[in-house]
């Protein structure tokens, strides 16, 4: 049986360059920190999980500081628009025919090693499980076999990628397990639902 794989989409760690959204609120600099953190939290949660880890950057550096190496090797994104990197990225990881295969980003503090493993378990039984966000997106997405027509005709960082995803899905006839939802770090707001939670 394949092993089974997490994608781990990321961005260098780099000034001017991460969560531009947030930086328009609190500064580059403030923002660099918080998206470090973010690193951080991504490798301590994926760390102990029994699949394999690939992290696939939006670049790779000439050197990376050691507390934000993670996975089990490093790729580099497709260029194109989102939906276009991700699908690359999956129909590269399931090349071997077998396993599962799940994605996630870096910029969701609440994610659990618990959540991910019932995100593989969940692929026992249906097609698609996806951990949906709040701003109406997903923070996870994962498939038991590729199912390209999933990451066609999204339009991307819209409140209109889960619903729409959902739709597709459905049209075609497969399955999905929706995860707990949580939130993403995209802006101010966020950051103070995460930071300063009433």
């Amino acid at each position: 049986m394949g092993k089974n794989k997490l994608i781990i989409f990321a961005k260098q760690p780099e000034l001017g360059k991460v969560k531009t959204r947030l930086a328009v609120s609190i500064g580059e600099d403030q923002t660099l920190k918080i998206y470090k953190e973010l690193l951080v939290i991504t490798k301590k949660i994926t760390s102990t999980l029994s699949v394999e880890k690939i992290v696939y950057w939006d670049h790779l550096p000439f050197e990376n500081p050691l507390e934000f190496e993670f996975g089990d090797s490093a790729k580099v994104q497709a260029e194109g628009d989102l939906g276009f990197k991700m699908k690359t990225a999956f129909e590269d990881e399931f090349r071997s025919k077998l396993g599962k295969v799940v994605i996630i980003g870096t910029d969701c503090p609440f994610l659990t090693e618990e959540i991910l493993e019932k995100a593989y378990l969940s692929l026992d039984t249906t097609d698609f499980v996806i951990g949906p966000a709040m701003d109406g997106g997903y923070y996870l997405l994962g498939m038991r076999e590729f199912f390209p027509y999933v990451f066609d005709s999204i339009p991307w960082s819209t409140s209109n990628v889960l619903p729409l995803t959902l739709e597709v899905i459905q049209k075609n006839k497969n399955t999905v397990t929706l995860l707990a939802e949580l939130n993403d770090i995209d802006d101010i707001n966020d950051l103070k639902d995460w930071k300063d939670p009433r």
